[in-house]
C-alpha cells in the first residue's frame, strides 16, 4: 500500500510538472497579465518603451514626475500624448488611484477611439490600463487624451519585442489618392517624404491590374479592375492610391478610306493603312503627345480587317499620308 501511494505521489508531481511546462511554453503563464494589475516588466514577446522616449510627443501642460516614479502627469482636460508605432500589439502602463484620477481617458488608434479609466480601489503603480492585440497592418498612429480635469499619469508603453516607434516628424504623401486609367495607359504618381529622401518601396495589391514603374515614376495600367498602389517608407509609414482600370478604346475601322497612311519602322519595315481623316488626326495627336509628354500609351492600335495591328511609338522612323 505504501509503495502504491508513493508511486501515485510521484506520478501526480510529474503530471503537475508537465502541465506547468506546457502552460509556460504556450505563453499562458508568461503572458497572463490582465487589465488592472501591476506589470512591472514587459512579458515574453513584448518590449517596454519608456515615457521619456524622444519619439513620444506631449501636448499641453504635462508635469515630469520621475522623482515619484509616476512618469508624466496632467490634470488638464484635453492634454494628450502622441506617437507612431511599428507594432501589431500595444499595452499602456500607468498609475491608478482611488482619488482625483481621471475615469475617462481616450486612446485613438488610427482614428478609432477607445476609452479606459485610471481610477481604482487602491494605489497601483505600473498598472496595465489598456491593451489592444492583433492590429491590422504594422504601423499605427496613437493619441491618448485626458477627458477630465483630473489626474492622468502616463508611464510606459509595451509593444512587440521587434517593434519600434517612428519619428512623428516623418511622413509620406502621394500627389493622387485615386486615378482612372485605361488598359495600356500610364500616369505619373509622385511620393513626397519628410524628411526628403526617405527610401520608398512601391507595391500593388494586384499587379495584373496595375503596377508602379520605378524607372519612369508612373502607374502602368495592365488589366481591367481596381487595385491599390502603396508607397512605404523604410520606417513603415504608408500612403496609398486607388487605381481603377477600364477597357481601352477600340480602334474603329474607317467607313471609307479617305487616305493612305504609310509608317516606316526603324528596322526598315513599312506598314500601310487605309484610314479616315479622323483616324489620321487622332494618330498625329497621339504621336505628338507621346513625343512631348510621354503621357499616352506607348503604342497605337489600328483596326485592319478583323484584327488589330499595333505600332510602337519608339519603333517609328517616319510616316506620311497620301
Amino acid at each position: 500500500m505504501k509503495n502504491y501511494f508513493k508511486k501515485f505521489s510521484i506520478m501526480f508531481v510529474m503530471l503537475l510538472t508537465v502541465i506547468g511546462v506546457g502552460l509556460i511554453q504556450n505563453g499562458t503563464a508568461a503572458n497572463a497579465a490582465t487589465i488592472g494589475q501591476t506589470l512591472s516588466q514587459p512579458e515574453n514577446g513584448w518590449k517596454r518603451i519608456d515615457y521619456t522616449n524622444k519619439d513620444i510627443k506631449y501636448n499641453g501642460s504635462w508635469i515630469d514626475q520621475t522623482k515619484d516614479n509616476e512618469g508624466m502627469g496632467t490634470k488638464v482636460l484635453g492634454d494628450s500624448v502622441e506617437f507612431i508605432m511599428h507594432s501589431k500589439n500595444i499595452r499602456i502602463i500607468g498609475l491608478e488611484h482611488p482619488y482625483m484620477r481621471s475615469s475617462v481617458v481616450n486612446i485613438s488608434i488610427d482614428g478609432i477611439p477607445y476609452n479606459f479609466s485610471t481610477r481604482s480601489n487602491a494605489l497601483i503603480l505600473d498598472c496595465l490600463e489598456f491593451e489592444k492585440l492583433n492590429l491590422p497592418g504594422q504601423t499605427h498612429k496613437i493619441k491618448i487624451t485626458n477627458m477630465e480635469n483630473l489626474w492622468y499619469e502616463f508611464i510606459n508603453i509595451d509593444i512587440d519585442k521587434d517593434g519600434y516607434l517612428v519619428n512623428l516628424n516623418e511622413s509620406i504623401t502621394l500627389d493622387k489618392s485615386s486615378m482612372d486609367l485605361k488598359v495600356g495607359d500610364s500616369k505619373q504618381l509622385t511620393a513626397t517624404t519628410t524628411p526628403a529622401g526617405l527610401g520608398i518601396t512601391w507595391t500593388s495589391s494586384d499587379s495584373n491590374v496595375a503596377e508602379y514603374d520605378l524607372a519612369i515614376g508612373k502607374v502602368i495600367a495592365k488589366g481591367v479592375g481596381t487595385c491599390t498602389i502603396t508607397a512605404t517608407t523604410v520606417n513603415g509609414l504608408t500612403a496609398t492610391c486607388t487605381v481603377t482600370v477600364t477597357k481601352g478604346d477600340e480602334p474603329q475601322p474607317p467607313v471609307n478610306g479617305d487616305a493612305n497612311l504609310f509608317i516606316e519602322l526603324v528596322d526598315g519595315q513599312i506598314k500601310s493603312y487605309s484610314v479616315s481623316n479622323d483616324e489620321i488626326a487622332k494618330f498625329k495627336q497621339w504621336y505628338i503627345d507621346r513625343d512631348s509628354t510621354k503621357s499616352n500609351k506607348p503604342y497605337y492600335e489600328f483596326a485592319k480587317g478583323t484584327y488589330k495591328d499595333y505600332v510602337i511609338h519608339d519603333k517609328i522612323d517616319w510616316f506620311e499620308v497620301r
